[in-house]
């Protein structure tokens, strides 16, 4: 693209288009940037596009002034030609992975300014090039936070971090429902669902994990989390433990999954969904990863007491039940949870 931007003048830039076609856990890890860029340039009307599936994650979102929802089919261009109509002064892109769809929406849409990074197959398309850090070395957070730095743009440090905002109603639907549990007990909320097959850890190992630590910690209360095509495993290991030592949860929407999360004193997770929504909340992780170490590093918790474990292959099921143990008494002591 002709007319090459080095520096960015945000007091002449009125709307923004953000774009973040992924999933649940790419917003939450982007939501840092609406705070950012409402707190610098609060005259900023910021729209999003994201997909579909995304609804009900920004539904008490109050940074962003509009969000449009799209499918990655062929009715994504019938829609970027409508959304031109909005007069977009900025487009951002903060996928760090070349995309044949950035590609598209750059083509497509209008803007005075498109920035995204510094791929071949933008170069055409953009008129502002963000160079992208290392994946190995850096977590998505502090990559994002990198872009907005070339842009112009230092954050504070309060709030480079996930954000989730949770319903009122959803989090008192789900606090009447464990009122009577968290009176005497810890509860540790347990995620057992994931968004790829490699990241499902086997039913076997979280009864012996949980029977491990229920032996260990005679205070603690677990809380079963499931999306619900794996109710049928969450109700074997609710059934395992006990109604004395367990409850499954039983409102589906991430509003209620993100309420539980936040009603928790720990949470044990495969899914970085799950993590960042608890990176959002401050509540204490343990994280289960596949290789490449790469996305270890990437979509760690950030900034809240963690430990994570790595898998030696391509799947979490090669991480041992005793591994993940350890980590967890570790992570016990170190918040002194008892």
């Amino acid at each position: 693209m002709d007319n090459q931007i080095t520096k960015i003048d945000f007091t002449t830039i009125k709307k923004i288009l953000i774009v973040r076609l992924g999933k649940i856990g790419d917003l939450v890890v982007t939501s840092f940037a609406f705070e950012v860029l409402k707190e610098k340039y609060p005259h900023l009307e910021i729209h999003l596009l994201t997909l579909s599936s995304n609804k009900d994650v920004l539904k008490y979102n109050p940074r962003l002034t509009k969000v449009i929802y799209s499918k990655k089919n062929p009715s994504l261009y019938l829609k970027l030609i409508g959304m031109n109509k909005e007069h977009y002064d900025m487009i951002l892109d903060f996928n760090d992975n070349p995309s044949t769809t950035s590609t598209l929406i750059f083509k497509i849409m209008k803007a005075r300014i498109k920035a995204g990074y510094d791929f071949s197959k933008y170069e055409r398309y953009i008129n502002f090039k963000v160079t992208p850090l290392k994946k190995e070395n850096s977590h998505i957070i502090e990559r994002m936070n990198n872009f907005l730095l070339q842009l112009g743009i230092k954050a504070d440090e309060k709030l480079v971090k996930p954000f989730f905002y949770v319903g009122s109603k959803e989090l008192s639907e789900v606090e009447t429902e464990l009122c009577s549990v968290k009176k005497n007990k810890h509860l540790i909320a347990v995620n057992i669902s994931a968004g790829a097959k490699i990241r499902y850890w086997q039913m076997e190992k979280w009864n012996l994990l949980l029977q491990l630590i229920n032996d260990e910690y005679k205070n603690c209360f677990f809380l079963i989390l499931a999306v619900e095509k794996d109710q049928t495993q969450q109700k074997q290991l609710a059934s395992s433990l006990g109604i004395e030592k367990c409850v499954e949860s039983k409102l589906a929407s991430i509003q209620h999954f993100a309420a539980y999360i936040k009603s928790s004193a720990v949470l044990i997770t495969p899914d970085t969904s799950a993590v960042h929504i608890a990176s959002a909340f401050g509540i204490p992780t343990l994280a289960l990863y596949p290789n490449p170490n790469w996305n270890f590093v990437s979509w760690q918790p950030y900034h809240i007491a963690h430990r994570s474990v790595k898998s030696s292959t391509e799947n979490v099921n090669d991480i041992s039940v005793q591994e993940v143990f350890s980590k967890f008494k570790s992570l016990i002591n170190e918040i002194g949870l008892t």
